[in-house]
């Protein structure tokens, strides 16, 4: 399943699964891939922008706002120390609708 994150609603959240850990992933702002990162090392909920995912090492360039299984996702994790963390390769994804969390503003 392909999942092309500029073409989702706000109110849904991403499940992104690898081989040792789970991640959400819930929009705020589909069209700059703005949303609320939780999961794998991150021990709480963190803004996050998602930037790009890197295709298997056989494959293109990576690529801008699409999800797939077998990609490796790429997100900018944080507000004033910002960081790079991308997942190991992706073996499933899930989309849901968010779960109400009070204030969806990041």
């Amino acid at each position: 399943m392909e999942i092309r994150v500029k073409e989702m609603k706000a109110i849904e959240e991403i499940t992104i699964r690898t081989k040792s850990s789970d991640y959400r992933f819930r929009l705020v702002d589909a069209e700059q891939g703005r949303g609320v990162l939780s999961g794998g090392r991150l021990t709480e909920e963190h803004e996050a922008v998602f930037l790009e995912t890197i295709r298997p090492t056989n494959s293109a360039t990576p690529v801008s706002h699409q999800l797939e299984a077998g990609d490796r996702a790429v997100f900018l994790v944080g507000t004033n120390e910002l960081r790079t963390m991308t997942t190991s390769a992706i073996t499933e994804i899930v989309i849901s609708e968010a779960a109400s969390k009070g204030n969806d503003d990041c």
